[in-house]
């Protein structure tokens, strides 16, 4: 930490959702915990907990040092992960949006737009990767924790034909057959 500039340590501050991801604020301490073993001069809280409705503005002002943040691409390829995540920033296409670390590699930024257009699968695959490569060596955020899909069952419980080109039912497609004496939940 010394040579780095920081002989005393730092501080560092964490914002997390408080209902938008399965046990998000144990994951929150769990990321600070993480923080301090990596660099034990480091001392870190939570700045806040908010609502999911509330945190996205926050996110936008990047009103903490370390936000919590979970990505699945619609799409189904890397390519959108790259265009919010790792992209320049850029208020004016809304690529680059919630890169919150404003890392920005215009090499990157190119080669992914050149795979965008890219009809070849095996072309845009190689470039997808050296892609991927890059952000890998450049390290612009880590990965501290993966969420696996939780799903659940019963018998009340139907799922809407599903009209989306993932093939993925969401919320809003989840239907539940009411018991006796209740009214219709969706």
């Amino acid at each position: 930490m010394r040579e780095a500039g920081y002989p005393d340590g730092f501080e560092v501050t964490l914002m997390a959702p408080n209902n938008r991801y399965v046990n998000d604020a144990q994951t929150a301490q769990v990321a600070l915990a993480v923080a301090a073993m990596l660099a034990r001069s480091i001392s870190g809280s939570i700045s806040r907990r908010v609502p999911k409705n509330q945190y996205w503005t926050e996110y936008d002002r990047r009103a903490a040092d370390i936000m919590m943040m979970g990505w699945y691409s619609d799409t189904g390829d890397s390519a959108n992960f790259f265009e919010y995540l790792t992209f320049c920033p850029d208020s004016r296409s809304g690529t680059g949006q919630y890169n919150a670390s404003e890392y920005c590699n215009p090499e990157l930024d190119s080669l992914v737009a050149l795979a965008n257009s890219e009809t070849d699968m095996r072309r845009r695959t190689s470039m997808l990767r050296q892609a991927e490569a890059m952000v890998y060596a450049d390290a612009p955020f880590i990965p501290l924790y993966w969420q696996n899909l939780a799903w659940a069952a019963s018998d009340r419980v139907a799922i809407e034909p599903v009209l989306n080109v993932m093939n993925m039912p969401y919320l809003g497609d989840v239907v539940v057959t009411p018991r006796a004496g209740e009214t219709h939940s969706r």
